[in-house]
């Protein structure tokens, strides 16, 4: 967060008069260096109030903005890393509660080093609402509600406002809050505008370990004001980079890890003994992974500006296309079980050997987030009419996905026990120089057949409407009366077709003599020194999708991912705003009526149901009230209190995820099923706060209690579904809700800025936050806990800082903390909360410097992550560190240049 001086007139030299402007109220040493200016080149003067990028004294919501200013100052890859920032917010790498785990988000989406997904006081992105402009982002994601926000860069945006309270004039399906990304306009820069953006990027692992290692970022943007009185605006942006990663993984097979004593030979856990500390491991896989993500896009806005009315155009474009190879070797000892009885009849389990495997994957990414808005607005005396129109698209697809696999004869294998000892939370597998020998020479990998694989997924949705508005002003106790409608509706289709179990080399291919491979890395410096062959990854995905062209799937296997849907949402709301002196009331009332149609492949079944495609409806109708209530004080800062009503639709996927069947050993079948009767997930919001800004500091303190029915989740890598329906030789399972749930918790804000220090001293300030939330959810599921916390709340969250701002410097130091969260249930005999997947702490330290010469010229380096702390880690069990997940990204550094003329 930059220095602010609250009241104090700053001098604009005409050259930066665009810039000061963009960073509205967020007083940089921009302007103090503008200040000491002569005279003669000063043609205007600005006068600031308080620091932008906080909470808003006149908002009767509690509304935070992150200015344009605040996502320079600090080392922010995208949108995310700036979000993190922010009190009460979590971001994570992973989507985490999606059964497409995967490509799609799970460790390999980790491997890219960076986060992507964002959540509002412990509330995953399926809960929030995303705005671009005002106007709803389409919801891209295959099984979810959430969208992938690291596709956006953090150039090219005027602010990003995070509200975290609801009021009856927005959207009703927020529990979490709401985040609206919103472009500049002309009139936010002045008459006459350029400005040119230049980002070099260096990753030292990437260059480490021989990949390519360079990034970079460009930008240009534009604003003009002409016509009569300068009523029309033009302001447009474009951007273009690339950005390249590589990063060290850890991994285990699923399964492969069990109990190190147990009742009976790979047995359940014995009583009197921890589930989570008596885990044994029994595969260690390491990886590399390395790739590049290119984005681009840009912004354009057109607006008219009357003297009673105006009119804008805002669109936007962000598009990432990222291409990624994962390598991996791993010894994997599940399929060589070694029990030894114990005296007091429990038995010790061990591994007798382990296989020595190869795995070459390619994880590509394709991702688009766009939107258009037309609308305007009018005064007519007292009466305020606006509206709008808007369109949204979105895209999250993992195309071309190809996957082979390399194994050592069992001549060649482990041939002795498995054991693994641990170094720095690492398992680290306990091999001769022999052993390590034969995992090292690739001529004694041979193709595995039956092993390809090529699949190609998409999920697109398209979202459009209107909204109408209307307010009029009162005199006397209430001040003002709205009421407003809203249409919006969503189109969404989602599909993955895969092609397993192909071939797609020759059959005596081995790493060494495949044509697949060119170069060779070695998996991990500091811990396995194991070599891994690096390959041709457009050779492989050519290979794997003329295979798959070859094979004609049944239409069971071809259609049984597909899922097409509609929602439309009918809205309208009325609300009034009432003021005693200081105080100020507004109560409101919001009305929802949802409508889903989904149209889904279904499996026959033995009840004579033939294969094909059917559809469901759904509907739910919600009745939203809202009291938000403000008071504020010259003296005591400013005080807010609001209790509102929210909720949540399920995903499409749970509604009218496809019919599958699988046919059990004794005969019988099991069906799963998506269940249109499924209910939202409602909740009653309480907030209160206080927030005080003086010329040395700034101090804020918010408490809130969310009280939820009908939780929502999913079973870890499928949705949450129980036994509906039971005849003789058929089960039918479908997703329900689960029980109540209540997250609260409290966040401290504050900056504090030594203006009376001597000399140089006085520009040097601190600031910081902290976020303590804890969580309780009825899973309603008689194979695991009854109660646990809820999956992706972390019970802690802070972010510290100290900055030095001179005079034509800045200069600053950060370091943030993401707690641990839950990130899935388990069930069943291997289940419990002690068994849940836990995503644990994360923490980086930063470091950013600028110099500007002239007001209108910004030179900075950037260094994140300078502890080369662990950026994905995740384990089974709350504390344990037994059976982990981690990846490991890097430092980053970058240079930039900001030129503005």
């Amino acid at each position: 967060m930059p220095p602010y001086f609250p009241g104090k007139a700053q001098r604009c030299a005409a050259p930066s008069l665009a810039v000061l402007t963009l960073l509205a109220s967020a007083c940089t040493p921009a302007l103090a260096w503008a200040a000491d200016a002569p005279d003669d080149q000063v043609d205007k003067v600005v006068v600031l109030g308080a620091k932008a990028g906080r909470d808003k004294p006149n908002d009767v919501s509690q509304t935070t903005t992150i200015s344009a200013a605040e996502m320079l100052a600090i080392p922010n890859t995208n949108v995310v890393d700036v979000l993190a920032r922010t009190p009460g917010i979590s971001v994570s790498a992973t989507e985490g509660l999606s059964p497409s785990e995967g490509n799609h988000g799970g460790i390999d989406g980790a491997g890219r080093g960076t986060s992507n997904f964002v959540s509002i006081r412990g509330l995953s992105g399926s809960y929030n609402v995303n705005l671009l402009n005002g106007a709803n982002a389409a919801q891209g994601m295959p099984y979810s509600r959430n969208i992938s926000l690291g596709l956006l860069p953090p150039i090219g945006l005027k602010q990003i406002a995070v509200s975290k309270t609801s009021t009856a004039d927005m959207d009703g399906d927020a529990v979490g809050g709401t985040l609206d990304f919103q472009t500049p306009v002309a009139r936010d820069f002045g008459k006459r505008y350029n400005r040119v953006y230049l980002q070099g990027g260096y990753s030292p692992l990437a260059h480490d370990y021989h990949a390519p290692a360079g990034s970079y970022l460009g930008q240009a943007e534009f604003a003009r004001q002409f016509g009569p009185g300068d009523a029309f605006g033009v302001y447009a942006t474009a951007y273009y980079g690339k950005r390249r990663f590589a990063s060290t993984m850890l991994d285990f097979q699923g399964g492969q890890w069990g109990y190190a004593v147990s009742v009976g030979k790979q047995g359940t856990n014995p009583d009197g003994f921890s589930r989570q500390d008596n885990l044994i491991l029994k595969s260690v896989n390491a990886q590399f992974s390395r790739g590049e993500e290119l984005r681009y896009g840009g912004a354009l806005s057109l607006d008219w500006q009357g003297e009673n009315a105006s009119l804008w155009l805002k669109a936007t474009h962000a598009r990432s296309d990222i291409t990624q190879q994962i390598y991996q070797k791993g010894i994997q000892a599940g399929n060589y079980p070694a029990p030894v009885l114990r005296p007091d009849g429990l038995y010790q389990n061990g591994e007798s050997d382990g296989e020595y495997h190869y795995w070459f994957e390619t994880a590509p990414s394709n991702a688009r987030l766009s939107s258009v808005q037309l609308g305007g607005e009018t005064r007519l005396g007292r009466l305020k009419l606006s509206g709008s129109g808007f369109y949204s698209y979105g895209l999250s697809a993992a195309p071309d996905h190809a996957e082979i696999t390399f194994l050592a004869s069992a001549a060649n294998d482990l041939n002795g026990p498995f054991q693994v000892t641990y170094r720095d939370r690492y398992p680290i597998p306990l091999l001769s120089a022999a052993q390590l020998a034969r995992l090292n020479d690739n001529s004694l990998f041979a193709y595995q057949v039956g092993s390809g694989e090529y699949t190609a997924a998409t999920s697109s949705a398209k979202v459009y409407g209107g909204k109408f508005d209307a307010a009029y002003a009162l005199d006397g106790l209430f001040k003002e009366v709205a009421a407003g409608a809203k249409f919006t509706r969503s189109d969404r289709d989602s599909d993955n077709v895969d092609y397993s179990n192909i071939d797609f080399a020759p059959l005596n291919a081995t790493l060494a003599t495949s044509s697949l491979f060119n170069g060779q890395v070695i998996a991990d410096k500091d811990r396995y020194p194991y070599t891994l062959p690096t390959g041709d990854a457009a050779e492989l995905t050519r290979l794997a999708a003329n295979a798959a062209a070859a094979v004609t799937l049944s239409p069971d296997s071809r259609y049984k991912n597909v899922l097409a849907g509609n929602e439309s949402v009918a809205a309208a709301y009325a609300l009034t705003r009432m003021r005693w002196g200081a105080l100020e009331i507004q109560p409101g009332v919001r009305y929802e009526d949802t409508v889903i149609h989904n149209r889904f492949w279904s499996k026959a079944n033995s009840a004579g149901q033939v294969s094909g495609f059917q559809t469901n409806r759904s509907a739910y109708h919600m009745l939203l009230p809202s009291l938000h209530a403000v008071l504020r004080s010259d003296d005591a800062g400013v005080f807010r209190a609001a209790i509102w009503r929210s909720y949540s639709r399920p995903a499409f996927f749970q509604l009218g995820g496809g019919r599958t069947v699988k046919r059990n050993t004794d005969g019988t079948f099991s069906v799963t099923e998506g269940n249109p009767n499924l209910r939202p997930m409602t909740s009653t919001n309480y907030d209160v706060s206080w927030e005080r800004t003086q010329p040395v500091y700034r101090v804020a303190v918010a408490a809130f209690y969310k009280d939820m029915n009908d939780y929502m989740y999913d079973r870890g890598t499928d949705y949450r579904s129980t036994p509906a329906i039971v005849t003789n030789d058929t089960t039918v399972s479908k997703p329900v809700n689960g029980g109540r749930a209540h997250v609260y918790g409290l966040e401290l804000d504050g900056e504090y800025r030594f203006r009376d220090m001597p000399g140089a001293l006085s520009a040097l300030g601190v600031a910081g936050n902290v976020t303590l939330q804890r969580s309780q959810a009825r899973l309603l599921d008689p194979t695991t806990d009854p109660t646990q916390p809820m999956a992706g709340t972390p019970r802690t969250l802070y972010n510290a800082a100290i900055f030095f701002n001179p005079n034509k410097f800045e200069a600053r130091l950060s370091y943030h903390f993401n707690g641990r969260v839950l990130s899935k249930y388990k069930f069943g005999t291997t289940g419990g909360a002690l068994m849940s997947e836990w995503t644990q702490s994360t923490r980086s330290l930063d470091a950013s410097f600028a110099y500007l010469p002239t007001p209108s010229v910004r030179l900075a380096a950037t260094v994140s992550n300078l502890l080369d702390n662990y950026s994905f880690y995740r384990t089974v069990g709350r504390d344990a560190e037994t059976v982990p997940q981690i990846v490991r990204a890097g430092r980053q550094a970058a240079l930039s240049l900001s030129v503005t003329f």
